[in-house]
């Protein structure tokens, strides 16, 4: 289960508690950025010895477009559980390749407004 974090805001919340299940046991989540745009960071590190596929570093780092921030809040509660289930949907394809220890272990999802639509 990942670690517990002060997440202020509601739709970084919601999206961190829908994604529990699809990152490592222990990783990390924390709310970065500035006040008015928030994002959402998960990180976790992968055990080995250093220089060699394995030691490294993981995050995904959660872009949210601010009209996705504001409105959110006021959503009734099936059109929030559609926006998390949609951002779980962005993150199932994410590529983690564990074994190469050129990988980019760092991705980036953005979140758009797009997830506001039915």
């Amino acid at each position: 289960m990942m670690r517990p974090a002060q997440l202020r805001h509601a739709v970084l919340y919601d999206v961190a508690n829908c994604l529990i299940d699809l990152f490592p046991s222990g990783a990390d989540v924390a709310e970065i950025g500035h006040e008015a745009t928030p994002a959402l960071f998960v990180s976790w590190r992968t055990g080995g010895v250093a220089n060699h596929p394995g030691n490294i570093a993981w995050g995904v780092h959660y872009r949210f477009d601010a009209r996705v921030l504001r409105a959110y809040p006021g959503l009734p509660e099936a059109a929030r559980d559609r926006i998390c289930e949609r951002v779980r949907e962005m993150s199932r394809h994410l590529d983690f390749n564990y074994a190469d220890p050129l990988a980019s272990s760092l991705l980036v999802v953005d979140v758009t407004e797009d997830v506001l639509t039915v």
